[in-house]
């Protein structure tokens, strides 16, 4: 069994990481953060409930658009960059039909079936059987936020009803927030939380309605308190500000990624939430492993005992 030290070492020098983990779907998943990132502030500018930037009505869901095709590409892309089959099956099928249902709304009920199971299969393949708390821990944060995608597509799709669109973000938020075990041992990174779980209090306390209004339009939240809010932006921002200072540009992309896309109400917002999770919580050698065998890691353990 590995221990977090074990697995941090192997993130951070794994001959895959930088050539092509780190490397090239790393920036991919950059060029989509930015477009994420974008959309989402000039969405929060224009509905803002006092005095809104007076942006070109068109605007707003061109750049929605625009970063919704970057990020199912993206995810599309990552996919293609693994030899393991069911990884690369998973997570062509979420970013494919993201970019289907983006394009044309009559792919959205499918989207809302093959982007969840799509990014679930791929997550659980890629993982693997639980083998120490610390994979449960890791499994079960990453596919909370395929359920979280899965339950919000679902109802914004009409498949349930409105009280499982507020479950699914509900489920995000969790996910998010538990990001923060990723920033175990690092007090900048949780002081950097802490920062921010005070500042959405605060924003909370001093302006409830400017607040839900910006966590509404920018971030889709619905029916969530604005305290879980808060345990999001302090488990995102920890994980963000560790793998910045750890020099683990997949972890602080994936982090920002998912901070920036807000609740998965939609293909574009679904798909950039699954390559947030991929990135922050995967590892690259759980990705890049043999496709018919054990991964590296679990390997040369195995021949070190």
């Amino acid at each position: 069994m590995s221990s977090p030290t074990k697995r941090a070492t192997a993130r951070a020098t794994s001959p895959r990481s930088p050539g092509r983990f780190g490397g090239r779907v790393g920036s991919v998943g950059l060029l989509a953060a930015v477009a994420v990132g974008v959309a989402t502030a000039i969405r929060v500018l224009y509905n803002a409930p006092f005095e809104p930037v007076a942006f070109p009505p068109r605007l707003v869901p061109a750049v929605g658009t625009v970063a919704a095709l970057a990020s199912g590409v993206a995810l599309a892309a990552v996919g293609l960059s693994t030899e393991r089959p069911v990884v690369r099956v998973g997570l062509l099928f979420a970013g494919v039909f993201g970019v289907l249902a983006t394009v044309s709304g009559a792919a959205t009920v499918a989207a809302a079936v093959a982007i969840p199971v799509g990014a679930a299969l791929a997550f659980a393949r890629a993982m693997g059987p639980p083998e120490t708390y610390f994979e449960l821990r890791r499994g079960v944060i990453a596919l909370t936020f395929a359920l979280a995608v899965g339950l919000s597509l679902a109802a914004t799709a009409g498949l349930v009803g409105s009280p499982f669109r507020a479950a699914g973000s509900a489920a995000f938020l969790a996910g998010v927030t538990l990001l923060a075990v990723r920033a175990e041992g690092d007090p900048v990174a949780l002081g950097a939380g802490a920062l921010a779980f005070a500042g959405v209090i605060a924003a909370s306390a001093a302006a409830p309605y400017v607040t839900g209004s910006a966590l509404l339009a920018g971030f889709a939240v619905v029916g969530s308190p604005h305290l879980l809010v808060a345990t999001a932006a302090f488990g995102g921002v920890a994980a963000a500000v560790s793998g910045f200072r750890g020099g683990d540009a997949r972890l602080a992309i994936g982090a920002v990624l998912l901070l920036l896309a807000g609740v998965p109400a939609t293909p574009g917002a679904a798909t950039a939430v699954c390559l947030g999770a991929a990135l922050a919580v995967l590892d690259a050698d759980e990705f890049f492993g043999k496709a018919d065998g054990p991964d590296e890691p679990n390997a040369t353990e195995v021949n070190t005992r």
